[in-house]
């Protein structure tokens, strides 16, 4: 399949932003990342979908997409949930080449996933294919059961944050997407490490995990990407 017949399905309501006219490159399989650079997880052919929560400012989108661009991806797909996709982004997309599409807020990046999953499940006629990423092993799963698990890690969170008005969430996202690491996290988030500390002991007062066990932060990624 390619990016160009997502473009199709009138209900993603994907938008093209840059190098439209390479928007048939096949792809092999899809990955979802927060990543600053994200190269050492792909092989080639992929269609990146990210949050944009590793921006910080214009002058991170360069880096990223220089990146993607060095391990020949398909496409990157960008959710516009938190934010619509800057023009930097776009920029730098242009300059080096990789197609990218904008994620309407109202189509999940968890839904787009699945379905090229499916899709790319369809194309190789075998059911057996085993998946060969954590996005693709959940996009395998009904959607029901991955709303059903999110819930009963993060719900306490969630509730949290639309009481609150606080992004426990959003913090919990780039604690791991920063593999843990308490300096590069409060340094991306532009908080005192103390701060981030706070932060990360009420989210497993919520949740009942401990951050420091890889297990219970496994628990977490998957619920995040559910």
């Amino acid at each position: 399949m390619k990016t160009l017949d997502l473009l199709d399905d009138l209900d993603l309501r994907l938008r093209p932003l840059a190098c439209a006219e390479r928007l048939d490159r096949p792809i092999r399989q899809v990955f979802v990342t927060d990543l600053p650079d994200p190269s050492r997880y792909l092989d080639g052919g992929e269609l990146v979908l990210t949050g944009l929560m590793w921006r910080r400012g214009p002058y991170d989108s360069a880096p990223f997409v220089a990146a993607l661009a060095a391990e020949r991806i398909s496409a990157l797909a960008a959710g516009e949930a938190a934010q619509p996709v800057p023009a930097d982004l776009v920029e730098a997309c242009e300059r080096y080449g990789v197609p990218l599409v904008a994620v309407p807020a109202e189509t999940p990046l968890s839904r787009l996933m699945a379905i090229v999953v499916r899709r790319l499940d369809a194309e190789t006629g075998d059911p057996d294919v085993l998946p060969s990423s954590h996005a693709a092993l959940l996009a395998r799963l009904p959607a029901e059961a991955r709303r059903t698990f999110r819930q009963q890690v993060l719900g306490a969170v969630i509730g949290y944050d639309r009481r609150y008005r606080s992004d426990l969430l959003g913090t919990l996202d780039r604690f791991l997407a920063c593999s843990g690491s308490w300096t590069a996290c409060a340094r991306l988030l532009n908080l005192h490490v103390n701060t981030l500390r706070y932060r990360i002991r009420r989210i497993e007062e919520l949740t009942g995990r401990d951050l420091s066990s890889l297990d219970d932060r496994v628990d977490l990624l998957l619920a995040l990407r559910s």
